[in-house]
């Protein structure tokens, strides 16, 4: 016997993760049965969607224990209920068997909703998105023509084929019945209980996946138009800014204009990011749920039935379309918001610029004052130096008045003028010192 291996400290998500590929296991079904699904799209308020459930298990007198996963199988009298929590639905699969053998004995495609009390049903919570029935039924030796099965189903076109390597005949025609069901016929030839269960998920995935694919499609007419407008106000202002730099106007009118053409863009841009965001879950979600529905069709190994369309093409024929407008409005829309951030950042560019050579007149008529002042400044020094000279020759004169009581033959004049110079020289000497020390601080 293997020993107990003790193994390091468990990440918190790591059973949660490993249990999410058992999270939505396909139930059991054994030919004929009626299977019929109902998906809900839940709304803000509703909370608990177990009360349902809670409630129809009460009515057997029975009670439903926590679960542990998003999904809950119960067996009652001849029925047994699936109920799966979705990120966007909630959804209840019916399925008890039928007492036809097989097709050629049945006088209708039957369902498994009137197993379950009609109020209980009624009351579910949330808004329907999608009812289903499947009709499984084992293949016989005298099964019914296209033909005559095409008169089980009330659309114009008969959809089918064989799947899972023709192991089962699916037949439906994706039209809805007066109370808003739409209905599948499977003729079982020689299918595993695996693939039983997996053939009838597959198909009600196809019927709900498609169906929250086209959620975005309504959306993405209603854009269309609004797109269209935007477009046309991109161009116009485009237009005006590439105007700018064909007519001259003055600057403070220019800056006027690239301001408004700013604001223009701002406003577009902002409308646009709201548009984005309030279509950017819608569309995306639309792509996983097509990619789901793709994804599907291809699992079902579909092989044609000569004379009527396989599932595969009918749905890529009809919904491609739609869906390809459901992307190339959320390509539209994200190339439109990347064009009106390129024409802001061109604008903002003009306006840079327009802003550096207000920068560089600025600076060029600072320069000039600049070097105004820098003469006005020499002018005043030669001043200076002219005014400190006179009144140092002044008070030397007034100095040298008295020595000549002393010596009479000194002349005074003479001493002043020679001073004159001497003492320019070096008034100049210390102005330019001056200088050379304010200029280095």
């Amino acid at each position: 016997m293997n020993r107990a291996i003790e193994l390091p400290r468990e990440h918190p998500l790591r059973r949660r993760l490993a249990d999410e590929v058992h999270a939505r296991p396909p139930v059991a079904v054994e030919p004929p049965a009626a299977i019929s699904c109902i998906a809900l799209l839940r709304g803000p308020g509703d909370a608990d969607d177990l009360a349902p459930l809670r409630a129809l298990l009460a009515r057997h007198g029975r009670e439903l224990e926590t679960p542990q996963n998003p999904h809950v199988v119960v067996e009652l009298d001849a029925l047994r209920v699936k109920w799966e929590r979705h990120s966007e639905f909630t959804s209840y699969t019916l399925i008890r068997p039928l007492a036809a053998p097989d097709a050629a004995a049945l006088p209708a495609l039957a369902t498994a909703f009137d197993a379950v009390p009609a109020d209980w049903l009624a009351s579910l919570p949330g808004q329907t998105i999608k009812a289903i029935d499947v009709t499984f039924l084992p293949a016989s030796e005298g099964e019914p023509s296209t033909e005559a099965l095409a008169r089980l189903f009330s659309g114009p076109t008969l959809v089918g084929s064989q799947v899972s390597d023709c192991g089962a005949r699916v037949f439906t025609d994706f039209q809805l019945t007066p109370d808003g069901r739409g209905r599948w016929l499977v003729l079982d030839c020689r299918l595993t209980r695996g693939q039983r269960a997996r053939v009838v998920q597959r198909l009600i995935e196809i019927g709900i996946y498609r169906v929250m694919a086209m959620l975005a499609f309504p959306i993405a007419r209603e854009m269309s138009a609004t797109l269209t407008a935007a477009e046309q106000r991109l161009s116009a202002i485009a237009t005006r800014i590439a105007e700018l730099g064909a007519i001259r106007i003055d600057g403070s009118e220019a800056e006027r204009e690239q301001r408004r053409l700013l604001d223009d863009l701002t406003q577009l841009a902002a409308e646009m990011e709201k548009a984005v965001a309030q279509s950017a879950f819608r569309f995306s979600a639309s792509k996983a749920y097509w990619d789901i529905v793709t994804k599907r069709i291809a699992e079902l190994r579909e092989e044609r039935i000569g004379g009527i369309p396989t599932i595969g093409e009918f749905l890529s024929r009809r919904l491609e379309p739609a869906i390809n407008t459901v992307l190339a409005t959320s390509r539209r829309q994200q190339e439109l918001s990347a064009r009106i951030a390129r024409a802001s950042e061109l604008l903002r560019t003009r306006v840079d610029i327009a802003r550096e050579e207000q920068n560089s007149q600025l600076l060029a008529a600072m320069e000039r004052r600049g070097k105004l002042s820098l003469r006005l400044q020499q002018t005043v020094e030669g001043l200076s130096v002219a005014a400190i000279t006179y009144y140092a020759v002044g008070l030397v004169s007034y100095a040298i008045k008295p020595v000549k009581t002393l010596w009479p033959a000194l002349n005074p004049d003479w001493i002043t003028a020679a001073a004159i110079p001497v003492l320019a020289w070096l008034v100049w000497r210390g102005v330019r010192k001056i200088r050379k020390e304010l200029a280095a601080v």
